[in-house]
């Protein structure tokens, strides 16, 4: 799954990454962040009739027809696979494509019996933003209507399976317009394991568990934590 982001880019950085030439209109104001969890806002790149848009939107989704009392956990993930079929989604990819650009992400290597989870960092050479597909759609609390997103996570490319076995489904640049503008059922064969240039993975510490932490200390590599055991 993806569950923690980093994002070190500015608004206008992002919306610079995104081909937009009326940067200065942005007014949104991001600062560095090294441990965005869920319920966080994520700014994202949607279509808008017939302009493309960057709004905040919120990080985890509930079914369009579940009462915001029921206190279920939000859905912050989308399996590629199925989001043709599950009642949540379904519609969402004719009608609600976007894309989050981050920085990097955490995962997590949990090991035999899960008794450790040991944090990597995964990111693009240099700290590269990265392109990761989404659903999304609009939600009425009350007399509010908040945008909740997902991103959608595909089968782990050879060289970060060794950590988890899923990732976040990621575009190059030259894809976005397709993702977001193609059919359906076009834009869905674009959701495959990343096989553009190779993301780097760190082992991190694991005071990156604690959303409280948020530095760039949690991104600086360290020696391994792995402990070895009977069965690993």
């Amino acid at each position: 799954m993806c569950g923690r982001l980093v994002i070190t880019s500015s608004a206008l950085e992002i919306s610079e990454h995104f081909g937009f030439s009326n940067a200065d209109a942005l007014t949104i104001e991001r600062t560095a962040h090294f441990n965005i969890a869920p319920t966080s806002q994520l700014l994202s790149l949607r279509r808008k009739g017939e302009d493309t848009v960057l709004e905040e939107m919120h990080w985890g989704m509930q079914p369009l027809w579940q009462s915001q009392y029921e206190g279920r956990a939000p859905v912050i993930n989308a399996r590629a696979e199925t989001i043709t079929e599950k009642p949540m989604f379904k519609d969402l990819t004719i009608s609600g494509r976007c894309v989050i650009a981050v920085n990097g992400y955490y995962e997590w290597l949990t090991t035999h019996h899960a008794q450790q989870k040991i944090p990597y960092f995964i990111s693009a050479k240099d700290m590269k933003l990265i392109n990761m597909c989404a659903l999304w759609h609009t939600r009425v609390i009350g007399a509010t209507a908040v945008k909740e997103v997902a991103i959608i996570t595909v089968a782990a490319n050879e060289s970060l399976s060794a950590v988890h076995h899923r990732m976040p489904a990621i575009l190059d640049n030259a894809k976005i317009g397709d993702w977001l503008s193609g059919s359906a059922d076009h834009s869905v064969q674009l959701l495959k394991s990343w096989s553009g240039d190779p993301l780097q993975l760190r082992e991190v510490s694991t005071r990156v568990n604690a959303v409280r932490n948020n530095s760039a200390e949690n991104i600086v590599p360290v020696a391994t934590q792995v402990l070895p055991t009977l069965f690993d």
